[in-house]
């Protein structure tokens, strides 16, 4: 397998939650490791007739990020409703910003010189969590689910990074330096390992100077060294394909 002969192409989507005290539209405090569904009312859980009302606190959070990494600050936004047929979201859709988010058209500077372009960042609010039981954790091993939904309606940032990345390393350093970045400007504990901030790496491979190859979607990494292995090894398996003659489907 030639690896020399291919660039991988990465992008990255990293959620964080934002340090708030209450939710994004209701008032429900939103501590880690409370007691299953005691974190609830009927605006988070998507109850009929309740009302929600926006988190000042988070709107000033997200444009905090957006100043900090350089983007665009919209006059104004719009948030929109994305469907979401998943049990841990209880209202069947996901509240976010999509044609019109708060932040656009920002860079990171990583401590190496490059240059990572920032195509978005924008206001969302976080899903429950749903626990698997019996088997091996999976869905598909599972006696039965449970979902806990102290988790649903965490505001949320979404920040959408261009594909500028290369390399397993350059996309440590990637999340490296925004982590430390949302750390300074106190907007996010950022703790991987508690899920307030989690990465999803689009992976794709390409010959020097081809287009841009079909991407695969790696979701939720909580750790920086599980980063770069992953992407190491999607690269990896996807190069494999395509010399044998297949394909990659995105």
């Amino acid at each position: 397998m030639a690896i020399s002969n291919y660039d991988p192409v990465l992008g990255f989507e990293v959620h964080v939650e934002l340090s708030t005290n209450s939710k994004m539209f209701c008032g429900c405090p939103t501590d880690f490791g409370a007691a299953p569904n005691t974190h609830v009312c009927p605006t988070c859980v998507g109850l009929p007739g309740s009302l929600p009302v926006v988190n000042e606190a988070a709107v000033e959070a997200t444009i905090k990020i957006g100043l900090a990494l350089n983007c665009d600050i919209a006059e104004w936004c719009r948030f929109a409703r994305k469907n979401y047929f998943y049990p841990d979201m209880p209202k069947d859709y996901q509240v976010t910003q999509f044609d019109q988010p708060t932040n656009v058209e920002g860079y990171l500077d990583l401590p190496t010189g490059q240059r990572v372009g920032i195509e978005r960042a924008h206001i969302e609010e976080d899903t429950g969590k749903s626990t698997h039981v019996g088997g091996g954790g999976r869905i598909h091993e599972a006696g039965h689910s449970l979902v806990d939904y102290n988790r649903a309606g965490v505001p949320l940032v979404e920040i959408v990074g261009k594909p500028d990345l290369r390399s397993g390393e350059d996309a440590k350093a990637y999340v490296s330096e925004l982590r430390a970045v949302l750390l300074a400007v106190e907007v996010s504990d950022a703790k991987m390992e508690e899920g307030s901030m989690r990465v999803d790496a689009n992976v794709s491979v390409r010959k020097p100077g081809q287009p841009l190859g079909t991407r695969r979607e790696i979701k939720n990494l909580n750790s920086i060294n599980f980063i770069g292995q992953a992407i190491e090894y999607e690269a990896r398996r996807q190069i494999e394909i395509i010399e044998d003659g297949g394909s990659i489907d995105q």
